[in-house]
């Protein structure tokens, strides 16, 4: 049954007797049930994502009650209860969906999600069982405009899997209770402390197709095993205290990008801070964020450099609002010319532009176009074609360039941009 079917008045929405907290239900399978369906690509073990036509929401859980978050970015959050309110659904007709239709649920194969913390333990020793990084392997960061030199400086964070492919450690805020020694009778305090807890592995070649064959809705370019936390990389061999700013993005990667495109920021002195996608800024970044800022230099530097959409400028400003709510200071906010980091990296690479703006971009493409317009070399032309292609992959061309481009004469076997 779709999600519209089950609208009615307020007034009828009253939990089923049978349960006595609904929060304490899947609720990723009770939405299966109700209309939504499950993003495998986009899912992690313990934060399943499900969809319909309007909305894509988060699946998380705190202790033992199941919560949501929609990804637009709004305040569209919390239990099955709040979910319910803010559509005006029946959550009676809700439950009882779930309860005709689990049965078939199960039988198509839903993964099993928030396994048990035995398992993420197994998940972290795979990860630290793992090789270290060596430079002989590093297609996934030159395919990204990321240089050994670059790299070194992190590489102890870094570990190869049996296929090669790169992968970068999470790590989340852990509370350890009160424990008692069985020898002394003496009790530990408890205490918070920032560790492993699982890690994403970054596909040297992105993934096209499923394993029945279909086509993928979208490449496949990474693959997330354990908890989702904060990606870090921290110099190698450094004193937190020694380290003087932390680069905050939305992907590790990015983070690496930004080191990459302003050489004068000394990686030795930087650590590394990727969101991974995460968007749940006060229950799952925040407690984290906050544990290693007390742990550094108070007069660190704190830089952002989210992705240029919608998403990502929301992202930042509640990053901006955190970091002077907590330094009395303002962070450096990068704002991305493409789409994001790396893609502004690879653009600046391609063309050799230091400094990324509209004029400086316009002036690099008309003196190309004029090259190309006026030179008979048939090589020379294949290469500035093939610039014009990979510039407007990471910024696409304006309309009136390209007209300007296809209304040159040239050889008819070639495709207008």
């Amino acid at each position: 049954m779709a999600i519209q079917d089950l609208r009615q008045n307020n007034a009828n929405q009253s939990p089923p007797r049978a349960f006595t907290d609904l929060t304490l239900l899947p609720l990723h399978k009770i939405l299966l049930c109700n209309g939504f369906k499950l993003n495998k690509n986009s899912s992690s073990m313990n934060n399943p994502i499900v969809y319909n036509q309007d909305q894509k929401l988060v699946i998380c859980k705190k202790e033992e009650h199941y919560l949501y978050f929609n990804t637009d970015g709004s305040n569209d959050r919390g239990n099955i209860i709040n979910f319910c309110r803010n559509r005006g659904i029946d959550i009676k007709t809700l439950i009882q969906n779930y309860e005709n239709g689990k049965t078939d649920l199960e039988d198509h194969l839903i993964p099993k999600y928030f396994n048990s913390e035995l398992n993420n333990e197994q998940t972290i020793k795979k990860f630290n069982a793992m090789s270290s990084y060596d430079k002989n392997h590093n297609e996934f960061f030159m395919n990204r405009g990321l240089y050994n030199n670059l790299i070194d400086e992190y590489s102890n964070h870094i570990k190869l899997d049996n296929f090669n492919d790169v992968c970068f450690p999470h790590y989340k805020l852990t509370n350890i209770p009160k424990i008692l020694n069985q020898n002394s009778m003496e009790e530990t305090q408890p205490k918070t402390t920032i560790n492993i807890c699982g890690y994403t592995k970054r596909l040297k070649f992105p993934l096209y197709k499923n394993a029945d064959g279909t086509p993928k809705e979208k490449p496949l370019k990474q693959i997330h095993y354990g908890i989702k936390g904060l990606e870090i990389l921290k110099p190698n061999e450094i004193d937190p205290k020694n380290i003087k700013q932390i680069v905050i993005t939305e992907s590790i990667v990015d983070s690496l990008s930004f080191l990459q495109l302003f050489p004068n920021i000394n990686p030795k002195e930087t650590m590394l801070l990727g969101t991974c996608g995460d968007f749940h800024f006060e229950n799952g970044i925040r407690p984290t964020l906050e544990k290693i800022m007390d742990t550094l230099n108070p007069n660190i530097k704190i830089i952002l450099g989210f992705d240029n959409d919608n998403k990502g400028r929301e992202f930042s400003k509640e990053f901006e609002r955190f970091i002077l709510e907590k330094t009395k200071r303002f962070p450096m906010v990068y704002k991305s010319f493409c789409k994001d980091l790396n893609d502004d990296l690879r653009l600046s690479q391609l063309t050799g532009i230091k400094k990324l703006d509209n004029n400086n971009l316009n002036d690099f493409l008309e003196k190309k176009l004029l090259s190309y317009q006026t030179s008979s070399d048939t090589q020379k032309r294949k290469i500035i074609l093939e610039i014009f292609r990979k510039v407007d992959k990471y910024k696409p061309l304006k309309e009136d360039f390209k007209d300007k481009f296809n209304q040159i004469n040239k050889h008819k076997a070639i495709k207008e941009l």
